[in-house]
């Protein structure tokens, strides 16, 4: 295996056309085959090669130096190349290993016509037997979460051995639930790990096959591999079982730039393959970066090969040089210092990075989309967000999605398809579960269930077969762009249309989606839907370019194969979670350990160091995306002078284990927090729902209280009603059936304090609609409770590492803390009962959380009610916490001055009278 290393902007893009140039003299096209990572970067790749076919065809073609020359036998034949060249294998990695099972397909037992799904199906298929598994095995629940965790982890080996009992216990589990799995998809569709680990079996089989092998080696001479350090081992052994059928293998990739452990990326897998292959001279060159930018990522890639070899080494980070007529430059670092906690601090760290944006565009002229911030979490992005609103900067974030993949995308491409054959199961699901149809899961699942689901559904949901017979109707007469464009703008739900239920971003995707099908203007609508779906896994912006001058907002990781000429990095010291997984594969073997194994500390160990050796590299791929200016940015708070960092934080490796004293490449200012501005944020945004009944909002009628009492009841009784019964009417009407709103809006406290009470993240989402909470409620209501219960946990967790510390940086923490506390006054005793909402700790200092879901805001209403709590925790452990209401509806944190409490406490004892 040939293997050479292009560094971030080195043009390994342009090296490999050239290579594949190359080897054009020696094979037909169709016996090459060149491999990347998404079908848009294949597509250009297919692009470029025929490009510089056609200029060396016409003698416009300008080699860049003697190896880039094109042999003579390429030069004489150019032009019929060019054409031959659009027949060549240009396609993904599961593009190009699902090809080598459909030309074989017979060896492997599958019909060549077998349908590929991708990841996210694959696991809603593996997820839904597992949790069938468990129910029908009386197994624990959590059970089938580390089946579906085992499944997403197949292509980090070959095979997987279990190392211990426990893991042996898991293995026999996922074995019995991936044969369900297997049954359930009977070989006519196949997720990525199914793809992959049937091409390694293939393959295996060829090397003992005489026949087979030889009919592989005649149709594939040559593979080309992009971005090879972000394969998985389970890939590496793909090819390097192609290298010992006798295929010639040639991957280019940058180390330093393999940051997707959590994708099942190993960088191991090219490092293996640079030490036993043929390594070819590194591109040295970058066409990306000015000078300052070179010299700076020359010297922290030079520092980490050499006090941090596990995360790239010396080999791994050749120098490079910038282009000839290269820029100069300018790196700055923004240090923002002051006492206190990180948190007091980000704001003025935020306002400072607005500041140096808009300089930028007022002074400097660049466009707003020259601008990109990138973040290592999302939990970072509210704060920025109101910073760059604050100075009237437009922004759109980023999300992990390309293009093609959008949600907007996926609808329009479902409603094709079940507009050409209601009869495909996938897409009639999608459809009737999304906007156009609308229907609750279980609705869904009773259709698909039937036997004849289209009648099923004119039985149970004619509206929506109405709609589905409209779309059959549309797509019969009207050509692809009209038929798209009707879809569109008809109004569908609530007499809304689909355009007008999206947000600007997702209407503006649409309009670029519809702009593109105008320009290659389709006649068909089946391949229109080919292309769609060639396209998905696109790392094409999912932000039209044309539409929005706007600075980009990304991930650290999102941001890979991307570059702007201006990038900031914000919040560099915010902290990762750390927790545990409930077992750990070791990558390439297949070993893994479950709790409770004798390996298991030592396999956690191994995985924690390799994600810290992956920060280096994730830090890296951030710094190398600017072109000619970049601002890293991050918050120190002191403690008793001394700059304090989190532990596993980039801004610790840049500043702490770097350092950044005498890099004359870099300017570096320090800012005192209390010298800055006040920082000029946007309110963050408010959704504001007036009750209808007024009655709702008089004073309860005093009834005698027990000896016992709960301080919200209390809070009730003195005429302000309890936040889980507010707002809206007692009885409304959705979707024709009636909806008690005390009932909803009382199960939507108790599912959303359940949820932040267990720390539940995004992903944990579905569960909460098993809740026995939920099972009392008819199908409107809990289509209401749905949709309030996400978007107050979506609130939630957006000020989680902004207006709320984040999990992680908690030192102590206790969610649904009981409460007793027994008063006296003038003689009357009451003992009070209640549940702390939450209680912790950063640092020295201590914060009580009560979470709201009123429609209003009041926090008069609750002062004697956090009074009551914090006199509590002040007997009980002897601290004074700060006390905060957290209103989830508008994302707003009130925090109640101690002095208001105390009276508060007073007043409502002197209340406390028998009546």
């Amino acid at each position: 295996m040939r293997v050479r290393v292009a560094s971030a902007g080195t043009g390994k893009t342009y090296a490999l056309t050239s290579r594949f140039t190359a080897a054009l003299a020696e094979h037909p096209p169709y016996r090459l085959a060149a491999v990347t990572f998404t079908r848009a970067a294949a597509a250009e790749l297919k692009t470029r090669l025929r490009e510089r076919l056609l200029a060396i065809a016409d003698g416009s073609f300008a080699p860049s130096g003697e190896e880039d020359r094109p042999p003579e036998a390429v030069m004489a034949r150019a032009g019929e190349l060019a054409t031959g060249v659009l027949g060549a294998t240009v396609t993904t990695i599961h593009g190009f290993f699902a090809e080598l099972l459909r030309q074989n397909a017979l060896a492997v037992g599958l019909e060549p016509d077998f349908l590929r799904i991708d990841a996210a199906e694959a696991e809603a298929v593996f997820a839904e037997e597992a949790r069938a598994f468990v129910y029908l095995n009386d197994a624990p629940p959590e059970r089938a979460e580390e089946l579906v965790a085992l499944f997403a982890r197949r292509s980090l080996a070959a095979e997987l051995r279990p190392q211990g009992p426990a893991a042996a216990a898991l293995f026999r589990d996922y074995q019995a639930v991936f044969e369900r799995y297997r049954r359930r998809l009977g070989g006519e569709a196949l997720g990525p790990s199914d793809v992959e680990l049937l091409a390694w079996r293939l393959l295996e089989d060829a090397g003992r096959n005489r026949r087979l092998g030889e009919r592989l080696r005649a149709r594939l001479a040559r593979v080309f591999v992009d971005e090879y350090q972000d394969t998985s081992p389970l890939q590496g052994e793909v090819f390097a079982a192609l290298e010992r059928l006798g295929v010639a293998v040639e991957v280019v990739g940058d180390p330093k730039q393999s940051i997707y452990a959590f994708r099942n990326a190993d960088v191991g897998v090219f490092r293996r393959a640079m030490a036993a292959g043929e390594p070819l001279p590194p591109l040295e060159v970058s066409w990306r970066h000015d000078r300052k930018m070179v010299a700076f990522l020359n010297r922290y890639t030079g520092w980490v090969a050499q006090e941090r070899p596990e995360a790239f080494r010396r080999e791994e980070a050749p120098p490079v040089r910038p282009r000839p007529n290269a820029g100069a430059g300018r790196v700055e670092v923004q240090v923002v210092r002051g006492a206190g906690r990180l948190d007091g601090l980000r704001p003025f760290e935020a306002d400072q990075l607005a500041r140096w944006l808009a300089a930028r565009h007022e002074e400097e002229g660049y466009q707003w989309r020259d601008m990109a911030v990138l973040v290592r979490s999302h939990s970072s992005v509210p704060l920025l967000g109101r910073a760059l609103a604050g100075h009237e900067i437009p922004y759109v974030v980023i999300g992990g999605r390309g293009f093609y993949d959008l949600i907007e995308v996926r609808d329009l491409v479902h409603a094709a398809r079940v507009a050409l054959d209601p009869g495909n199961a996938y897409s009639l699901a999608a459809f009737l579960r999304g906007p156009f149809g609308g229907l609750e899961q279980e609705a869904m699942e009773r259709v698909l269930r039937a036997e004849n689901p289209l009648a099923e559904l004119e039985r149970t949901a004619p509206e929506v077969a109405g709609r589905l017979h409209q779309l059959g109707a549309w797509v019969q007469t009207l050509p692809p762009l009209e038929f798209f464009e009707r879809v569109v703008r008809t109004p569908f739900l609530g007499g809304q249309s689909y355009l007008e239920r999206l947000e600007p971003p997702a209407r503006a995707n649409v309009d670029q989606l519809l702009f593109k099908m105008a320009q290659r203007r389709y006649r068909r609508l089946e391949f229109l839907l080919r292309d769609l779906e060639d396209l998905r896994g696109s790392d094409e912006a999912s932000v039209p370019e044309g539409g929005f001058d706007a600075v980009r907002v990304y991930t650290l990781h999102g941001s890979k194969g991307l570059e702007w000429p201006v990038v900031a990095l914000y919040d560099l010291n915010r902290g990762q979670p750390d927790f545990k997984d409930p077992f750990y594969v070791r990558p390439g073997s297949g070993e893994f350990a479950a709790a409770g194994d004798a390996d298991y500390d030592r396999f956690a160990a191994e995985w924690k160091a390799r994600e810290e050796w992956e920060s280096f590299r994730l830090l890296y791929v951030g710094l190398s995306r600017a072109a000619e200016r970049m601002l890293v940015s991050y918050s120190v708070p002191l403690k008793d002078g001394a700059e304090k960092f989190w532990r596993h934080t980039l801004a610790r490796t840049l500043h702490v284990e770097v350092g950044l004293a005498g890099w004359e490449e870099v300017e570096v200012r320090r800012l005192d927090a209390t010298r800055l501005p006040r920082p000029r944020l946007a309110a963050p945004p408010r959704v504001r729902t007036e009750a209808a009944d007024e009655r709702l909002r008089q004073p309860v009628e005093p009834l005698a209280r027990p000896p016992v009492y709960s301080p919200s009841a209390f809070k009730a009784e003195k005429g302000a009603p309890a936040e889980l019964a507010d707002g809206g009417e007692l009885v409304v009407e959705l979707e024709s059936e009636p909806v008690d709103a005390g009932l909803v809006a009382r199960t939507t406290g108790i599912l959303v304090h359940y949820a932040i009470g267990e720390n539940w993240g995004p992903e944990r989402l579905n569960d909460l609609w098993t809740q026995e909470a939920m099972q009392r409620l008819g199908e409107a209501e809990r289509a209401r409770v749905r949709e309030e219960v996400s978007a107050l946990l979506e609130r939630y967790w957006a000020l989680l590492g902004a207006e709320l510390p984040a999990l992680a940086v908690r030192d102590e923490d206790y969610p649904e803390l009981p409460l007793v506390l027994p008063t006296r006054a003038e003689g009357f005793d009451t003992v009070w009962e209640g549940v702390i909402d939450r209680l912790y700790r950063v640092g020295e200092d201590w914060v009580l959380e009560d979470y709201k879901t009123d429609r209003e805001v009041h926090p008069e209403r609750y002062h004697f009610q956090l009074a009551l709590y914090r006199r509590a925790i002040r007997e009980a452990w002897g601290v004074e916490p700060r006390a905060r209401l957290v209103y989830l509806r508008f994302g707003q944190v009130v925090e109640l001055e101690p002095e208001l409490l105390e009276e508060a406490f007073e007043r409502g004892l002197g209340e406390i009278l028998p009546l």
